[in-house]
């Protein structure tokens, strides 16, 4: 088996970290937003068996340097991509990480062989239908809740808050995993002003534009808005497939592993 590379990379007012495990056809891996490298170690261990697989971290998050003025996702993907020798790739995105994917792919299709969008996050719906506009008020619920825990209880609690509303179906290892990676992480968590731009207008208003294929998945035991969310972002981009897993929550790779696996095998040689 061949070593791992570990290394950062310079990006403008910053720095960021980067693994890559394997050989074979190149995958990159997309954190959840409160997340780091660390939340894809059970799927780098089979996935690095057949592919070249690059993980790494935002800025704000695990090894990457803090933010502290505005700064282009897409640019630092980039930045990730070049510094690691990856020319074209498959980028599977989780949560946060399907829509900065899906914002890369946008502007460089040509580096982009297919997207899966795993329980992608996307916030509030443009011309959102009755659902959609149900589905919204039922997630700022949990982000009000999830605020007023912050400030009177603190990071911990709010963090097991928030895990507990996102990934039900999580075994206890894996929920307290979870919990961990959103204390280390939580400077997103507390941060006023997050920093990161994406494309303007956003990837969200964009879907039909994408030109390379999709494969979307998301959990039946997930938020209702994320479901909606993938079945527009299904239906709106000319070459995309949905699969949903009943038993998953917003972490299938936990939640379904079985069903993750077999999910990305099949992308990867499509």
């Amino acid at each position: 088996m061949i070593n791992p590379t570990r290394n950062f990379v310079e990006v403008p007012d910053g720095y960021l970290y980067y693994e890559q495990h394997g050989q074979g056809q190149d995958v990159v891996l997309l954190n959840g937003g409160l997340a780091d490298v660390r939340m894809w170690d059970s799927t780098v261990a089979w996935l690095s068996e057949t592919a070249r697989v690059t993980t790494w971290d935002y800025r704000d998050n695990g090894l990457s340097s803090p933010s502290y003025a505005a700064y282009s996702e897409i640019d630092d993907l980039a930045a990730v991509l070049d510094a690691a020798g990856v020319e074209r790739a498959v980028l599977i995105g989780s949560s946060d990480g399907a829509r900065r994917a899906l914002g890369f792919a946008h502007r460089y299709p040509d580096r982009v062989r297919r997207v899966c969008a795993v329980a992608g996050s996307f916030g509030e719906f443009p011309d959102a239908s009755p659902a959609e506009a149900a589905a919204r008020v039922v997630m700022r619920a949990h982000f009000t809740r999830l605020e007023e825990i912050l400030a009177a209880d603190g990071i911990p609690a709010a963090a097991a808050y928030d895990v507990g509303g996102w990934c039900p179906m999580v075994n206890d290892a894996d929920r307290r995993l979870l919990i961990g990676l959103a204390i280390a992480n939580s400077r997103v968590l507390t941060m006023p002003v997050h920093h990161g731009e994406e494309l303007d207008p956003p990837i969200k208003t964009r879907f039909a534009e994408l030109k390379p294929p999709l494969s979307v998945l998301v959990g039946g035991r997930d938020f209702q808005g994320t479901q909606l969310w993938a079945r527009r972002l299904a239906d709106e981009a000319p070459n995309a497939e949905l699969e949903v897993v009943q038993g998953a929550d917003h972490m299938p790779m936990f939640s379904a592993p079985g069903e993750f696996r077999e999910f990305l095998t099949r992308s990867l040689s499509g």
